[in-house]
């Protein structure tokens, strides 16, 4: 086990120096001066000269290669263009706490509906409850999360006034022991929104998993043996059934920073997908660059995870 880690984290190191590479240089090829959009159309030339040198913008692009990567290794991930002379580590600080509380508890809405939803269709295959959870997850996938966004404010918040349409709770009271979920209230409408999709996908995954795992034969043994259909289900069938569940659960997790951009700018959220955005838009470099190797380690550490979960989902799985 700790083998295969060191490998992985061997090769994560290339992966990110690799996209680290590529990001900087796609990143300062974008049309646009950080310091004249800084300054705006009314700045003078000798001011933007003068932003551009305290940046560091005026040197050659190698040297700016070197000092963003020294930065990064040193873990000092630079100094934001649009917020200066606030460090990029402090938006962030800041921001990724909300993106993570909404987006974790949008993959526990989407698990705790749609195994159970997806174990019962198969079982009930070809039933009414079955033609229902086929069309509850059909209606999810299809419903574009911007949409439902907009729908449950106008729904929910305005007409009925139950839950504040612009959640507003500090970053650092979300993930304490009382805030945790003390907070769900508000972000209920944001987790409805990105965990709805979530849902449909692994409800179809998990039916038409569960319906090829209780066709094979180790199943038909298990109920020879004289086993209750429950311990055959969820013991033996379940467990099997999970394996590609876990997999689009782990890939879930990887699409919720472009899922965060759409909810947060409908919501009015400020997380880390309206920090990409904002930082894409005012030519923020530093923090495009800091947001993408982040996105990069979390994909490299989410697939080890998943990799790792495997061996104790399905034992006949070797990492080696």
């Amino acid at each position: 086990m700790r083998e295969y880690i060191a490998k992985k984290l061997a090769i994560a190191v290339l992966v990110l120096i690799g996209v680290y590479t590529i990001t900087f240089f796609l990143t300062f090829m974008l049309p646009g001066d950080p310091a004249r959009v800084s300054l705006g159309q009314h700045g003078s030339e000798e001011a933007v000269e003068l932003i551009r040198a305290q940046w560091g913008l005026d040197e050659p692009r190698y040297v700016q290669y070197i000092n963003y990567l020294k930065g990064f290794i040193r873990g000092d991930m630079g100094v934001s263009f649009r917020y200066y002379p606030r460090e990029v580590i402090y938006l962030i600080r800041y921001r990724l706490p909300v993106t993570a509380y909404y987006g974790l508890w949008s993959i526990i809405f989407a698990v705790a509906i749609s195994v159970p939803l997806g174990v019962l269709a198969a079982y009930k295959q070809n039933t009414v409850i079955d033609n229902i959870a086929v069309l509850i997850s059909q209606i999810g996938v299809s419903l574009p999360n911007f949409w439902l966004g907009m729908m449950l404010i106008a729904i929910i918040s305005v007409k009925l006034g139950w839950i504040n349409p612009v959640p507003d709770v500090p970053s650092g009271y979300i993930w304490s022991p009382v805030g945790f979920f003390a907070s769900l209230k508000d972000y209920a409408l944001p987790i409805i929104t990105v965990g709805t999709g979530m849902m449909a996908s692994n409800t179809r995954l998990t039916r038409s998993s569960m319906l090829e795992v209780v066709r094979e034969d180790y199943i038909t043994l298990a109920r020879s043996k004289g086993l209750s259909e429950r311990v055959v289900i969820l013991k033996h069938a379940l467990r099997n059934a999970l394996i590609p569940v876990v997999t689009n659960v782990g890939l879930q997790f990887l699409l919720l920073v472009g899922g965060a951009v759409l909810t947060e700018t409908v919501f009015g959220i400020n997380g880390i997908g309206k920090l990409y955005i904002d930082a894409i838009n005012y030519r923020d470099y530093p923090v495009v660059i800091a947001l993408t190797l982040i996105y990069t380690g979390g994909v490299v550490i989410i697939n080890l995870f998943v990799d790792i979960l495997y061996s104790k989902i399905d034992p006949r799985v070797s990492l080696r």
